[in-house]
Formats: structure tokens, sequence, C-alpha cells
């Protein structure tokens, strides 16, 4: 019988599995787990190695980091990025802002790379004032559009990191009067059924959450019971939905 530790790592507490850890009296060795991480805060990196060092198994999944030799499940971030602005760019955009998420997080590098390359197929510039850290969440988002306002920087569409900065650049530009997608469209990565609770909806990669789940949790059985296993990372294939934001 496994034990489990249920948690969901945030930006906004990132000492809370440090302190799951440090209060995890577990001995070394297999059948403690197991641990699911979806990896979002920096400052959790050492964690991530100390709960390797203890033997506890672990898989990412959405969100992963590359600098960890840890079993992943996610989609081809790049592949999606890449045809997700592409069609932006036939729709007749041409003024594309990226409101990219952390560069730790290698889905925000496949993502980024996928905006570029899309642009570099039409032959549009990439411009670096067009790429904005706005993190993960809905402040990022708001922020980030306050930015291109106050600067006076000329976009006509949005494509971002994740569905929260999405809502957040959203709610910002109809507070400025922004006719969506007229003026300017929006899509993102990653989204959830809140993309459809909101008007215009948004249009969004949505992943296979239920096969996500259970891929992690087949990978970690088999991690726990065959420890001398190597890392493997697993490519699900995940839907665009477009709606009225594009």
């Amino acid at each position: 019988m496994f034990r489990r530790m249920p948690y969901k790592n945030s930006d906004r507490f990132p000492g809370q599995l440090v302190q799951l850890v440090e209060h995890a009296k577990l001995p070394q060795g297999r059948g403690h787990g197991p641990w699911f991480e979806s990896a979002t805060a920096r400052y959790n990196n050492l964690t991530y190695q100390r709960i390797m060092k203890k033997g506890i198994p672990m898989v990412f999944f959405d969100r992963t980091l590359s600098s960890l030799p840890i079993s992943k499940v996610k989609i081809d971030d790049y592949l999606k990025s890449f045809f997700l602005v592409e069609q932006m760019i036939r729709r007749g955009k041409r003024r594309i802002v990226h409101l990219a998420g952390p560069d730790y997080i290698q889905n925000s590098q496949e993502r980024k790379r996928g905006y570029r390359d899309a642009l570099e197929k039409f032959h549009l510039p990439y411009c670096p004032e067009y790429v904005i850290d706005a993190g993960v969440d809905f402040s990022g988002g708001e922020q980030a559009v306050e930015q291109l306002l106050k600067q006076h920087i000329a976009f006509d569409a949005l494509f971002c990191f994740t569905e929260m900065s999405a809502l957040g650049a959203k709610s910002n530009l109809q507070k400025h009067g922004v006719q969506i997608p007229d003026e300017v469209a929006i899509a993102c990565i990653s989204g959830t059924d809140l993309c459809v609770l909101v008007h215009p909806s948004i249009t969004a990669v949505e992943q296979p959450v239920k096969q996500m789940a259970e891929e992690a949790s087949r990978l970690i059985v088999q991690k726990v019971e065959y420890p001398e296993l190597p890392d493997k990372t697993i490519i699900l294939e995940a839907e665009t939905i477009y709606r009225e934001s594009t």
C-alpha cells in the first residue's frame, strides 16, 4: 500500500512543498509515493532533488523541467503553439504579442519557440518587445496588457502561455474598451471550461487531463515496482478549439 501525499504546486505558495518534504519522515527506498507534480516554482527545484534522493518516485505532468531526470507526461507544446499562431496569422493578424510563461519551465521555452517559428514561416519579424513575461496567473495577464497600452505598443493578437494569463489579459482589454476579436484576438494553451464561461469565449489548446492523469499513474506505479526502469517522456495529443476570441 502506497502512502500518497497530495500536493498541487503553486507560484503563490512556493514554500509549501519544502515544508511537506521537511516534515515527511520517510525512510529511504521504494514504496513511499506516489508523487505527482506540475512543476511551477523555481524555488522548488532543489526540493525536487531532495525528494528524488529520498527515493520517492515522482512524475511531472503538464508543466515540466528539462533540468531534472524525471518522467514526464505532456503535450507537444511546440507544435500546438506553432499551429495556433499560424492560424492567427492566416486570419489576418500580423502584430502578435506572446504573453510568455517563466523561462525555467520547459513548456514555456517550447511554446515561445513555436511562436517564433510561426512568425518566421510568414516572414514576420520577431520583436523582443512583443514577448512579455506574464507568469502563469490572472494578474500577470492584466499587468502585461497594461504595460502594452502604457507603452503604446500596437498589437492585434495575444498568444498566451496559459489560460489564466489569457483571462487576465482579456479582462483588462475589455476595461479599456478594446473589441475582441475585431481589434485584438486572444488564444492560449492549457484551456479548461473557464474558456467557455466568459464572453467572448476563448480559443484554446485543451489538454487531455484525464489521460494525462492515467499515464502519470501508470508511470509512477511502474517506477515503484521497478525502480531501475529509465525515465521516459510521454507525449499526448491535444485538441485546439477555435472560439469567439479569434
